[in-house]
């Protein structure tokens, strides 16, 4: 082949072009022995921030997969939808009001309570609330990533009440952002009714009777009310959002907090896998909060515990538990040891949610080993990591998994908090880990869509329509490849 003239070469690829009846351009790869690949294009930018972001900005993603809702959405869009809802602020704190709903409940303010409309005119405030709400411009001078993250999260409680608009900002961020899929992580906040049945109904050591108990006293109806408000909120997210915001496809991942006593977490666990099983938009349940918090480590078995019984009831709810969000500066040696084997082996997860404390996993190439076996993927999340356990890039364990073929998965975790997107999470990674290629990127984006949470069908398709729109940006990076004139040649049938 490399003895035939370039000019009889292009020739024979015009009369393979022009024999295609197909309207529009129809694009011949001619061979270059200087024309890169899309892994050689890429290795020439992975060292460049500024050829990078538009690369990934450009690329097609599959999905967002570990994304809480509560801290997905940036600070001026907060202030917007509080503002529109006539929601005050207390100027002293950052702390949103709505009287409207009375949240948050039993609040005194350190003084006169403010509209947050009046940020519009006051560029202190706007400033203010933009740096209480978020880890934008944090020096972690006098406090610690982790403190200051977890503390943003009452404060912007309130506006949380208003999921719809916030369920459209999401649609509208990932579909500026080429994400196909959004597996948002939410819960509605437990009423007095949900507090009354909890109080009245007494702990049993047989969970099969305890949650019968919870259902038998109304439970099963206030989950069933949950499922109905889900749906409004997700029918309200696509009456707000952009027409390409209404593409993006949006499920969803029910939320149990962890740091409670015993009953509390096991009623929200309950109500999670109960909604999941009984909601189509629902596709999986998760546990969350600060997993170095006393109740979450001390009843951290426990917990486990609790998740493997509601998966033996309702079997056919996804489940991805936040195990492994831990560092020694956090917690004692003894707790580092175990969460993400548990969460495996007891929790039956289908996914590990950040996962960095298995270099401190007792039997960390047995983990290792039985995720890449088992397909269980790890979520990974640079920039929350980064900020709230103080892990550099550099140095985070995304490596460890690789190199033990566990599959990998990238995500933004509280995009809004933590002033990311998934654009960039994919240019700290290039940028940090010189070794990943191209082709372990790829399957990373591919990991979205494969080890998500949809119903197989729905999820074949996504992956055959992600790959086609990848091989169609590949070409088109190509195409205008400035290092190689002759890279690839559109001809106009």
């Amino acid at each position: 082949m490399s003895s035939i003239p370039r000019t009889t070469m292009n020739l024979l690829f015009l009369i393979v072009c022009l024999s295609i009846i197909i309207p529009g351009p129809c694009y011949a790869i001619i061979p270059d022995p200087q024309c890169p690949n899309i892994s050689t294009y890429f290795d020439s930018i992975r060292s460049d921030r500024d050829e990078l972001i538009p690369f990934f900005s450009n690329m097609p993603k599959g999905g967002d997969i570990h994304i809480h809702l509560s801290g997905a959405i940036p600070p001026e869009k907060l202030i917007a939808i509080a503002a529109s809802h006539d929601l005050l602020v207390d100027p002293a704190t950052g702390q949103l009001v709505d009287q409207a709903t009375n949240q948050p409940y039993n609040y005194t303010p350190l003084g006169p309570l403010v509209p947050v409309s009046s940020a519009y005119t006051n560029a202190t405030l706007f400033t203010f609330l933009v740096s209480k709400w978020s880890m934008a411009g944090f020096s972690f001078e006098n406090q610690t990533g982790h403190d200051w993250f977890f503390s943003t999260f009452d404060l912007i409680d309130p506006v949380t009440y208003y999921d719809g608009e916030l369920i459209a900002s999401m649609r509208d961020q990932a579909a500026s952002d080429k994400i196909r899929y959004l597996e948002l992580m939410t819960s509605q906040t437990n009423s007095d009714n949900v507090r009354q049945i909890v109080s009245q109904v007494p702990w049993d050591d047989n969970l099969s009777v305890l949650r019968k108990n919870l259902l038998d006293a109304g439970l099963v109806d206030i989950c069933r009310q949950k499922v109905q408000t889900q749906a409004t909120y997700d029918q309200v997210s696509r009456e707000h959002a952009t027409p390409e915001g209404r593409n993006v496809i949006v499920r969803y991942t029910y939320e149990a907090l962890r740091f409670y006593p015993l009953k509390e977490v096991f009623s929200d666990l309950l109500q999670a896998f109960e909604i999941a099983n009984q909601s189509p938009l629902v596709e999986g349940v998760t546990l969350v909060g600060d997993e170095s918090d006393q109740y979450s480590l001390k009843d951290y078995d426990e917990h486990m515990k609790m998740v493997g019984y509601l998966h033996s009831v309702y079997p056919d709810v996804g489940i991805t538990l936040h195990a492994g969000e831990l560092t020694p500066e956090l917690v004692p040696h003894a707790d580092l040891q175990d969460h993400i084997s548990e969460a495996i082996s007891t929790g039956n997860t289908s996914r590990i949610g950040h996962g960095v404390s298995i270099m401190y996993e007792k039997d960390r190439e047995g983990v290792l080993e039985k995720m890449a076996a088992s397909h269980i993927p790890v979520e990974i999340l640079l920039t929350s990591n980064l900020q709230i356990l103080g892990i550099d890039t550099a140095d985070h364990p995304v490596s460890s998994y690789l190199d033990h073929d566990v599959p990998v998965i990238l995500a933004t975790d509280d995009p809004g908090v933590e002033c990311t997107n998934l654009t960039q999470e994919f240019v700290n990674l290039t940028l940090n880990k010189p070794r990943v290629s191209y082709e372990q990127i790829r399957e990373i984006n591919l990991n979205s869509i494969k080890y998500s949470f949809l119903p197989e069908t729905e999820k074949n398709r996504m992956l055959a329509e992600l790959n086609e729109s990848l091989q169609e940006y590949e070409h088109g990076v190509l195409a205008g490849y400035k290092g190689s004139p002759g890279c690839e040649t559109a001809m106009t049938a």
